[in-house]
């Protein structure tokens, strides 16, 4: 069998991965921007760059052959520019309205804050003048101060329980 002998299939792509290269582009076909970005993601291009530019040139010479214009990608290029930039502008409207709103809540709680401090200020005068007058309205008796925490409260039939005395030994 000689190499001459064998004919080649036709039939195969010539490039193995197809899901990042036009399969059948004809003019008007709407390839852009889009396909041309994941076309180039999918090629092998270098971190410094060094054959970039000849990866390019394939490309557009395989696009051409086609019959996709590079200025049509370009075109392309462009209008979703122009679109990402006032999508960007719309987003950072939207951020700075976000930012006045937080504002305003921020201001919001610090009025509130003083609010609760100042009710929480004249609860307490109002309470320790409570007790002064309960102290001059008693003829000098003392209130009984509050069970401490945690103790039980005596039972009683509604009188005031009498404390007990230590037992003399």
């Amino acid at each position: 069998m000689s190499i001459f002998a064998k004919k080649p299939d036709w039939g195969q792509p010539v490039m193995p991965d197809s899901s990042s290269a036009p399969t059948a582009v004809a003019k008007g076909s709407g390839y852009g921007i889009t396909e041309a970005i994941n076309l180039l993601r999918g090629l092998p291009i270098d971190q410094n760059g060094q054959n970039g530019d000849l990866v390019i040139r394939v490309m557009s010479a395989t696009l051409a052959s086609v019959d996709v214009h590079l200025r049509d990608i370009i075109d392309d290029a462009t209008k979703r520019q122009k679109s990402t930039h006032e999508r960007i502008a719309a987003v950072h409207a939207q951020m700075a309205d976000l930012d006045r709103q937080l504002e305003a809540h921020r201001r919001e709680v610090a009025a509130l804050e003083a609010e609760l401090k100042e009710t929480t200020t004249v609860k307490e005068r109002l309470q320790h003048a409570e007790k002064t007058a309960a102290l001059a309205a008693g003829g000098g008796r003392s209130v009984p101060p509050p069970p401490p925490e945690g103790a039980t409260p005596a039972k009683t039939s509604g009188k005031t329980p009498v404390p007990e005395l230590p037992r003399p030994q």
